[in-house]
């Protein structure tokens, strides 16, 4: 009798260490496999209920109809509900891969699955994506409108993510086995400078560097000659920088090579851009002037993009959206 006792005994406590701990690449499967918690709660009937919701937060009623296309249609009496509401409903739909992409810009997705990212944190910690977050973040904020925005935006957020409790988790977090953060300003922030890094981090300093040793500098202007002489972007105050930049007079000491050996991330694809281009009212059949924009970026999944619209006060706009930052891009 002891003897089968003992063995249960053993039996339960392997197993429920076993089931409630990381196994490489699984997550802890008692959690995982639970049915009153785990992966089970995220079916889902792919419609949108006609419910009414309180939100702490909000000052007055919204409205947000959602389409045949399950696209929300977002309609306020104030901006501030438009935006907080808009950052509620973005984090109801999106919030894992919110959060995960700031986690990338900000070199911390090696908390979450651990030494297969070092190299990839290390990488944008040492590009300087939070430094740049923190700047951009001064500027937004000096703008009232544009703090306005934001701040109600990260509220809504916020207001989604204390809703939650673990069972409504959305899947990627019980799979990769940890809990969302309450949102911030500097992560909307932190996604911005993402996009930035995919759009304009196409560089080929290693490339140029070595060239410039080996064929000297001479050579190199032969080689590889600068055809646009003078490329003002088309901005206002064109040939006018309005910052101070960051000058480096002198290296006081030279590290070791292997202290900051670092693989070299995966070069983006030379096709990634975004731009824009207009025809002339003299060219079109109704003789209105035509503005486009021609976004050609990675595909993902999600996609990058997440279609709103959004009627305020002063504003009445539809389109795309970046999850994680506030307005119609």
């Amino acid at each position: 009798m002891k003897l089968r006792f003992i063995l249960s005994f053993v039996v339960t406590v392997g197993l429920v260490y076993s089931l409630n701990r990381n196994w490489s690449s699984i997550p802890p499967l008692g959690k995982f496999l639970d049915p009153f918690q785990g992966f089970w709660q995220n079916a889902e009937s792919g419609n949108e209920e006609d419910t009414v919701i309180e939100i702490p937060g909000l000052n007055g009623e919204v409205s947000v109809y959602f389409d045949s296309l399950q696209i929300p249609h977002v309609f306020s009496s104030t901006e501030e509900d438009l935006y907080f509401t808009q950052g509620y409903i973005t984090a109801r739909h999106r919030l894992w891969q919110m959060e995960f992409q700031t986690h990338a810009a900000a070199g911390r997705i090696s908390e979450i699955i651990g030494e297969a990212a070092l190299d990839f944190d290390r990488y944008n910690r040492r590009i300087g994506m939070v430094y740049a977050a923190e700047n951009s973040l001064k500027s937004i904020e000096d703008d009232p409108t544009a703090k306005m925005v934001i701040d109600n935006y990260t509220n809504g957020i916020n207001a989604y993510i204390k809703s939650l409790k673990p069972k409504d988790y959305p899947l990627e977090y019980k799979l990769l086995n940890y809990e969302p953060e309450l949102w911030t300003n500097l992560k909307s922030a932190l996604l911005l400078k993402y996009m930035s890094k995919t759009l304009n981090i196409s560089e080929k300093d290693m490339e140029m560097t070595n060239a410039l040793s080996v064929f000297g500098k001479d050579m190199l202007d032969v080689l590889y000659p600068d055809y646009e002489k003078v490329g003002d972007p088309i901005v206002d105050k064109t040939g006018d920088w309005n910052f101070d930049p960051i000058r480096i007079d002198s290296v006081p000491f030279a590290l070791p090579l292997e202290l900051i050996a670092l693989h070299r991330p995966e070069k983006p694809s030379p096709d990634v851009g975004s731009n824009n281009w207009a025809v002339s009212g003299s060219k079109t059949s109704t003789g209105y002037p035509m503005l486009s924009n021609d976004p050609h970026l990675t595909l993902s999944l999600p996609s990058i993009w997440y279609i709103m619209h959004l009627n305020g006060p002063n504003t009445n706009a539809m389109g795309a959206t970046l999850p994680g930052a506030p307005s119609i891009i």
